[in-house]
């Protein structure tokens, strides 16, 4: 295999039924001759979905070009501290509600992938055995839910929705408003009867303007209109609401419980595919481990936006695991780069022109991608417009 510094990606489509029909087609160029909902681009190694590079004489997994030489491709620090590439970058397209779920933490995945042996029948709970900690940039006006209120806001919201059925959980809520308390009132609401499920939904349904105004009710809203019958449609009473305008970005932890609502945006993760739901889904739920692997403390909403750095000509998000950094670059000339492991830009809007001292030339324009090996050490770049840098 001849030395190359740039390989550009063929990067795998998910088509769940959440996703839209035309976002990654019309704003990214993702090809869809058959109308499917797309959800998901992927970029990565992950055995999900594997992204090839294009080589002088056809394509190869990703996967298998990083494995030809691992201090090459990751870097002799990243091969040792992962063996492979740590993180997994997607273009997120949601026209309806993601789950209501969780993340487990890297032991968690361990113990759970581990015990679950040989499965020959059945959805096993988890997919691998790394954690999934994760960031969202937004690209649209992105709906999301990330981490429980504060207990006396929760307790506000239910009081307010005035259901008998519900007036125990508050009452116990109100008496140990810390995290026992909100996990034993969480797990009650998730497994309410039909009867108190009904009226609770109904009662949101018909009111959710009147009690909770427009922001809350917009959320309210967009979970009935696609799951007019699942408890999930509650969750906005209990766990953070938040519309990310474009350009902003927000960090999940393990353990957060969380949803995406609506919208276009990237999201850089963990290298993993571990997702345990509670609701909002066809999919297997498994409440019993999502509550094991989900943390009650709740989240302050003023804490949820991450504030960049600006330095070199790019704006930096401050990661604080190490499978994975982000940054942004907009309209950059002839920008040094220096590269010291395996990275991966996808151009979000624009135009981007890579320029190594060897001679080899690449341009990218708005949607495509580029692996950037550890091999490629200092480079330069001319963005016009606006593109995501990923690496660890």
């Amino acid at each position: 295999m001849s030395q190359c510094y740039f390989y550009p990606l063929t990067n795998v489509v998910k088509n769940y039924p959440w996703g839209s029909h035309s976002a990654l087609n019309q704003r990214f160029h993702v090809s869809n001759p058959d109308d499917q909902p797309q959800a998901e681009l992927w970029m990565g190694v992950h055995p999900a979905g594997i992204s090839r590079v294009t080589l002088e004489n056809g394509l190869l997994s990703l996967s298998d070009l990083i494995t030809a030489d691992k201090v090459a491709m990751l870097g002799a620090a990243a091969a040792k501290r992962f063996g492979d590439l740590p993180y997994l970058l997607k273009i997120l397209a949601a026209d309806s509600a993601l789950s209501i779920q969780v993340h487990p933490q890297k032991e968690q995945a361990e113990l759970g992938y581990a015990a679950q042996g040989d499965i020959l029948s059945g959805t096993p709970d988890y997919n691998d055995a790394n954690h999934k900690p994760e960031l969202v940039y937004a690209i649209t006006p992105f709906m999301a839910m990330n981490g429980f209120r504060e207990p006396h806001e929760i307790i506000g919201h239910f009081k307010r929705l005035d259901i008998g059925g519900l007036r125990g959980a508050i009452k116990a809520l109100e008496q140990h408003p810390d995290a026992e308390g909100l996990k034993a009132f969480f797990i009650e609401i998730m497994q309410l009867p039909d009867y108190v499920k009904k009226e609770a939904l109904q009662r949101l349904a018909d009111s959710a303007q009147k009690l909770y105004g427009d922001d809350l009710a917009r959320f309210i809203q967009k979970l009935y209109q696609h799951y007019p019958n699942d408890t999930g449609v509650l969750a906005p009473l209990f766990l953070n609401c938040v519309t990310l305008q474009p350009g902003e970005a927000m960090f999940l932890h393990p353990g957060t419980l969380h949803a995406y609502v609506q919208g276009t945006a990237i999201e850089v993760m963990a290298s993993s595919d571990n997702v345990l739901r509670a609701g909002l889904t066809g999919k297997k739920i498994n409440l019993t481990e999502l509550v094991t692997c989900t943390s009650f403390v709740p989240t302050l909403q003023q804490s949820l936006l991450m504030a960049p750095v600006l330095a070199n000509g790019q704006s930096s998000y401050p990661i604080p695991v190490d499978d994975f950094r982000f940054s942004v670059i907009k309209d950059a000339g002839n920008l040094l780069m220096h590269t010291q492991s395996a990275e991966i830009l996808l151009v979000i809007n624009g135009r981007a022109s890579l320029q190594h001292p060897s001679g080899e030339t690449l341009t990218l324009i708005t949607g495509q991608s580029v692996f950037i090996p550890a091999s490629a050490c200092d480079w330069a770049l001319t963005v016009t417009g606006s593109l995501c840098r990923v690496y660890c």
